[in-house]
């Protein structure tokens, strides 16, 4: 398991990053590789309860669709938090069929809660959640038959998002982009700058494969 710890935004983060171990169903080898996180989380003096955002990165479509309502049966009430999801073989550096990368986030006053804003109606993805002045937005994607057609819709949603929390744009310390490898990097980002011309503080950048036509899936967080 890979483990950082990083202070931002006047916090301290603890990522963790692991593949699973594939034996049995894939929502067995989801619900292990959480408990090894809890567990991992824990000695820091957190659990999965300081979630506030999870990638999931799965082997194929079969494993994609286990793994994801068993993230989300565990991922819940307290643990509830922001994700995204990507299918991308290649990410694997054993016989794993899913992995999980997973931020968590020591509040400084411990009785602070997170604030989860659910879609209307609510669906397996959290919209956003907020805890102590840092918003989270959950991937936006859309089905859609091409990039310039997905993009401005994603970006219009997030926007909107940003504006329900109460922050916007020129808040924004990261965008994460994940780009299906068919499309070109460079077009992603001219594309964006167009649609925000605000300057995002932080962007990331990653390769994804095809899933259900989604050529871009798109991550924010912001101050508020």
């Amino acid at each position: 398991m890979q483990e950082t710890l990083a202070p931002w935004l006047g916090h301290e983060f603890v990522a963790l990053s692991a593949e699973g171990e594939p034996d049995g169903t894939v929502e067995a080898e989801m619900a292990r590789l959480l408990e090894r996180m809890d567990a991992r989380l824990r000695v820091h003096g957190l659990s999965l309860d300081d979630t506030v955002r999870t990638r999931l990165w799965a082997r194929d479509m079969d494993a994609w669709g286990g793994a994801v309502e068993e993230r989300a049966r565990i991922l819940s009430g307290a643990a509830r938090s922001v994700s995204s999801s990507h299918v991308r073989p290649s990410r694997f550096a054993s016989g794993a069929r899913l992995a999980l990368d997973l931020l968590a986030m020591r509040p400084v006053d411990p009785a602070s809660r997170k604030q989860v804003v659910e879609y209307a109606p609510p669906t397996i993805v959290a919209r956003h959640l907020v805890r102590e002045g840092v918003l989270f937005i959950s991937g936006n994607t859309v089905v859609l038959p091409t990039f310039d057609e997905q993009l401005p819709v994603i970006v219009g949603r997030i926007g909107d998002t940003l504006a329900l929390a109460g922050s916007s744009w020129q808040r924004v310390v990261r965008a994460s982009f994940f780009l299906h490898e068919s499309q070109r990097m460079e077009h992603l980002r001219s594309a964006f700058r167009a649609l925000v011309p605000h300057p995002v503080a932080g962007c990331e950048y990653a390769w994804v494969d095809t899933r259900q036509g989604k050529l871009i899936e798109i991550e924010v967080t912001a101050e508020v």
